[in-house]
């Protein structure tokens, strides 16, 4: 991976701040629903490693450890200080923590004055502290098993790749117990509150250096001249998808330094599982499988509204597919229209969608292709067992699988096919699908610009 020159030294690494050999909680409380609690739980929940140091005076357990009467009691300085009480008791905690040596600190307790803020990132600059907060909801990681988070944090994804800012609390927060139907996963999640001193321009560039992080994806709300420029840095190296808010948001502005633009919430995730699935989109010609014209057509109308066309096979592909998927009558071969198959049979149905994303794959005319999967009980096959070489025998061409009006329970069974593959999917939504090839061809010409 290329990497990123960083201009502040100082800034070098955040790594405590995701992955800490220990951790100190000023706030820990043993009272279910209280944030001091849910944070020593979701730690406990995520089966973190590293030592935990607890610190409130006024409890003799919480969650089966003991915790300290004061922070300068404890025996050794921890990597990372969390500091979770009442406003009045933040700053009293915090140089606690700076004395007893600790350099990461995180306060996620909410409702601090501006004088507050203000004298938080006086004392990270003259003590060589860094500061995530105030009023975060914290940090998850979930690629080595810790959190800071106070919101619960059920969901455990080891192998994502997706790295999510967010200037949302909630939404941030979220992505601790949501489980996502969409084939991805998350590395990181961070929500950064009022970002005092760390901000996120300086974890755009951690996650720009993770080896973990494949996709980065933005949910702002302001954004400023430093942040734009980290955008346009590492976006040379990683996609970043983000959320266009309106029409007229100064966020829209991370178009020019490269970011890729989505226009629905729920496209930051369902766009990015194309980044994390499939290799780098090289042209524009598209290959498409379908059982029936009209959903076909559907497609085709689309495409040139999203800079694409349809690929011209070799005759070798023609040829292929006359002998193996085409019905006597079908005069075309790209879109490979199998309809009708000769019965109702699913394995008869599954070997002509083999054969047919094979030769369009093995077609040097189709740089992706498309499958349409229009299924019924009767013609149901065993995705997984027919595509299972498709990624391992063509690993430069994307493919993307959409599923519509197809009945369960064969629904499941399909998409459970499709995702044991890592096949980018997408139900009942043509559009998503171009959407996606989009979004990569867009990233490729820039990095190519």
């Amino acid at each position: 991976m290329k990497q990123i020159q960083l201009e502040n030294q100082k800034n070098r690494s955040l790594e405590p701040f995701f992955n800490p050999r220990s951790v100190l909680i000023c706030g820990a409380s043993g009272k279910v629903g209280k944030f001091g609690y849910q944070i020593v739980k979701n730690l406990q929940t995520l089966n973190y490693k590293g030592k935990i140091f607890l610190v409130n005076p006024n409890e003799d357990e919480i969650l089966g450890i003991k915790p300290f009467k004061a922070i300068s009691d404890l025996p050794e300085v921890p990597d990372l200080g969390i500091v979770v009480l009442p406003p009045q008791k933040v700053m009293k905690s915090t140089e606690a923590c700076i004395k007893l040596g600790v350099k990461f600190l995180m306060i996620e307790s909410s409702f601090l004055t501006k004088n507050m803020e203000l004298k938080l990132k006086k004392m990270a600059k003259e003590n060589n502290v860094r500061i995530v907060g105030s009023n975060t909801i914290g940090i998850i990681n979930f690629n080595n098993d810790f959190t800071t988070s106070i919101i619960p944090v059920r969901c455990i994804l080891k192998e994502g790749n997706v790295g999510y800012i967010a200037q949302s609390g909630g939404l941030a927060g979220g992505c601790g117990w949501w489980n996502p139907e969409h084939g991805i996963g998350f590395s990181k999640i961070v929500h950064l509150g009022e970002a005092c001193d760390v901000n996120e321009s300086e974890v755009l560039e951690y996650l720009g250096e993770d080896d973990k992080t494949k996709v980065i994806l933005l949910f702002l709300r302001k954004i400023n001249e430093k942040l734009c420029k980290k955008v346009k840095e590492i976006s040379k190296i990683k996609p970043i998808l983000f959320l266009k808010p309106s029409k007229d948001s100064p966020i829209n502005i991370l178009e020019k330094f490269n970011a890729i633009p989505v226009s629905d919430y729920q496209d930051l995730f369902e766009i990015s599982k194309a980044f994390v699935q499939n290799p780098q989109l090289k042209g524009n010609k598209i290959g498409l499988i379908g059982p029936s014209s009209g959903a076909l057509s559907l497609i085709i109308s689309k495409l040139n509204d999203y800079g694409f066309e349809l690929g011209e096979l070799t005759e070798q592909s023609k040829l292929i597919l006359r002998e193996n998927v085409l019905h006597k009558c079908n005069q075309q071969y790209n879109p490979v229209d199998y309809w009708p198959p000769t019965r109702f049979d699913g394995e008869e149905v599954g070997e002509k969608y083999r054969i047919a994303a094979e030769t369009l794959l093995n077609d040097p005319n189709i740089d992706a292709i498309i499958i349409i999967l229009e299924i019924f009980k009767e013609i149901e096959f065993d995705v997984e067992e027919k595509f299972k070489h498709l990624k391992r025998k063509f690993p430069n061409k994307p493919i993307i699988a959409v599923i519509i009006q197809t009945e369960r329970p064969s629904l499941t069974r399909i998409l459970n096919g499709l995702k044991n593959l890592q096949i980018t999917t997408y139900i009942q939504n043509i559009e998503r699908a171009l959407e996606a090839l989009q979004s990569m061809m867009t990233y490729n010409n820039s990095r190519e610009n």
